[in-house]
């Protein structure tokens, strides 16, 4: 199967591009997952490829999170506010929709989903 005919949902892998690449496979789920609950479509790529590290070179081997170029600013955008205001300790915090507690690091209500909003970059 070519490239070109690979396709994850409705998003075809060719026309995206690289926005963030790590040494860390839940790294890059959370980054894709927290880029989705801005609408922004990502996929995680090379999530299985720790088996061939070493054959490889490392860097081909980490996961990567790609969107589509339309996207790919304001994802740098949300991906930088992420890495430079990282949350050490506090409070746990209560989900406005459903009234759960959840944990500081959790930037959606474990139990709806609903988004705590400590990552509001509009």
């Amino acid at each position: 199967m070519s490239s070109v005919e690979f396709r994850r949902g409705s998003l075809e892998i060719n026309n995206m591009k690289r926005v963030y690449s790590t040494d860390n496979i839940a790294k890059a789920w959370n980054i894709r997952n927290v880029l989705e609950q801005y609408d922004i479509q990502a996929v995680v790529r090379n999530q299985q490829l720790y088996s061939i590290a070493g054959e490889v070179p490392i860097t081909e081997c980490m996961p990567e999170v790609w969107v589509k170029p339309l996207y790919f600013a304001r994802a740098e955008q949300i991906i930088a506010e992420i890495e430079n205001n990282p949350v050490t300790d506090g409070p746990d915090w209560q989900c406005r929709e459903c009234g759960e507690t959840n944990a500081l690091n959790f930037a959606l209500c474990w139990k709806c989903e609903a988004s705590d909003d400590k990552f509001s970059l509009d």
